[in-house]
C-alpha cells in the first residue's frame, strides 16, 4: 500500500514538473510581449507590447483620429455610423473607415455596455475608452479578457488640457504614434500659451455668460456652466463662476437678470430652444443689456458624444475675439477654427458646422425673431 502511495506521489510530482516545463516558456514569452501601464483612472493594466488591433469605446475614436491611428480600428459602436450632427466633427474623418467595420455595441450616452460576443469576435488586442465609467471598464475587461485602457479629459467643468495631453501621450505610446502625440501636445500647449499671452495682461474684463449649453439633451438660455473652459482659457469674467456648485447648472431667469452680463454667448446646439423662448417671452430678453447692445454671440458646442477638444480650442479664440477685439485683431475665428480642425482631424470641417447651423455668429434679436449673422 505504501508503495502505491509513493508511486502516486511520484506521478503527481512528475506531472507538476511537466506542466512547469511546458507552460513556463509560454508564460515567460507572454510576459516578455506585454507591458504594464497606468491609465487615466489610475488603473494598472497589462497590455501587449505591440498593439495592432483596437476597439474604441465612448469618445475614444476621437482620440484615435487625432493620433492618426484609424488603420488599427477593427470595430466601432453603432453610434459612429449614424449621420453626423454639427458637433461630432471627427466623424467627418472616420466616415469612410467606419462604413465597413463590424459593430460591437450601440454606444452613445446612458452607460450602455458593448456586446461582449461581438467585441471578442473581432479579436482586438486592446480596448480604449473615453467617457466610460471606471466600473464599466473593469466589467468589460473582466468579461472579455481583453485589456481595457481608460483615457480622460479631466473633469467636465474644467476640461483639463494637462489631462488631455497626458492621455494623448499615453495612447500614442501604446499604439505606436508617439511622434504624432508629441506634435499634438505641443500644438495644444502652443494654443494655450497664445491665448494666455493675448489676455493675461488685460486690465478690463467685461462680464460674460454662456447659455443654452447641452446637458444630456438640448436646453435654452438658462442652461449654463461655471468655469466654462474656453472662457476660462481667455481669462473671461464668467458671472456663473459665482455658483457654489462647479460645472453645469440650470438657473432661474431672474438670476440671469440679476447678473445682467455685458456679453452673452450661446451654444448653437440650443438655439432652437432660445428662439422659441424669445418668441414667447420677448420682455425677458429685452431686459438683458447684452441683447440691447448687440453683444450676444453664437458658437459651436464642443460637447457632442463627449468632448471635442478641437472645437473647444476654436471656441476660445472666438470668445477672445468678441471680448477683446484689440488683443485678437489678427484672428479671423472661422479661419482659425479651420486651421485647428484640419490639424487635429486631417479634414476641413468648418463648412460642415455652418451647414448644420453651428457656425460662429452674432445673434440679432428683433420683434420676437432671432437672426444669426
Amino acid at each position: 500500500m505504501a508503495g502505491i502511495k509513493q508511486h502516486h506521489l511520484t506521478l503527481v510530482l512528475f506531472f507538476q514538473i511537466f506542466l512547469v516545463a511546458t507552460l513556463a516558456p509560454a508564460w515567460a514569452a507572454k510576459q516578455q510581449n506585454s507591458t504594464i501601464i497606468t491609465d487615466a483612472a489610475g488603473r494598472t493594466v497589462t497590455i501587449p507590447t505591440s498593439v495592432k488591433r483596437i476597439i474604441p469605446l465612448g469618445g475614444a475614436l476621437r482620440f484615435v483620429t487625432y493620433l492618426q491611428g484609424l488603420d488599427l480600428v477593427v470595430g466601432v459602436e453603432a453610434l459612429e455610423k449614424k449621420p453626423l450632427d454639427g458637433g461630432r466633427l471627427y466623424g467627418l474623418a472616420v466616415a469612410e473607415k467606419v462604413k465597413n467595420l463590424p459593430v460591437i455595441g450601440e454606444g452613445g450616452p446612458g452607460g450602455k455596455l458593448p456586446d461582449f460576443e461581438q467585441l471578442i469576435a473581432v479579436h482586438p488586442d486592446l480596448i480604449v475608452a473615453v467617457g466610460v465609467d471606471k466600473a464599466q471598464v473593469e466589467t468589460i475587461q473582466d468579461k472579455t479578457g481583453i485589456p481595457a485602457v481608460l483615457l480622460g479629459t479631466g473633469a467636465m467643468a474644467a476640461l483639463d488640457l494637462k489631462a488631455i495631453k497626458e492621455s494623448l501621450t499615453l495612447l500614442g505610446s501604446i499604439i505606436g504614434r508617439s511622434e504624432r502625440a508629441a506634435t499634438l501636445t505641443a500644438s495644444i500647449g502652443g494654443l494655450e500659451a497664445d491665448l494666455a499671452r493675448r489676455t493675461s495682461a488685460l486690465s478690463t474684463r467685461p462680464t460674460a455668460y454662456v447659455g443654452a449649453i447641452g446637458y444630456r439633451g438640448k436646453h435654452g438660455i438658462t442652461s449654463t456652466e461655471s468655469h466654462y473652459a474656453p472662457l476660462t482659457w481667455v481669462g473671461g469674467n464668467n458671472v456663473t463662476d459665482a455658483i457654489t456648485q462647479p460645472g453645469h447648472a440650470f438657473i432661474d431667469q431672474e438670476k440671469l437678470l440679476f447678473w445682467n452680463p455685458e456679453f452673452i454667448f450661446l451654444d448653437a446646439g440650443g438655439m432652437d430652444m432660445v428662439k422659441d423662448d424669445y418668441a414667447k417671452n420677448p420682455a425677458f430678453y429685452a431686459a438683458l443689456k447684452a441683447v440691447g447692445a448687440g453683444r450676444v454671440f453664437v458658437m459651436p458646442p464642443y460637447n457632442s458624444y463627449h468632448t471635442n477638444i478641437e472645437t473647444a480650442l476654436a471656441d476660445a479664440f472666438f470668445l477672445g475675439k468678441a471680448l477683446y477685439p484689440e488683443a485678437f485683431a489678427d484672428i479671423e475665428p472661422a479661419k482659425k477654427a479651420e486651421a485647428i480642425f484640419e490639424f487635429f482631424l486631417g479634414v476641413k470641417a468648418y463648412a460642415h458646422l455652418e451647414k448644420a447651423g453651428y457656425g460662429f455668429g452674432r445673434a440679432v434679436f428683433d420683434n420676437g425673431t432671432i437672426t444669426i449673422r
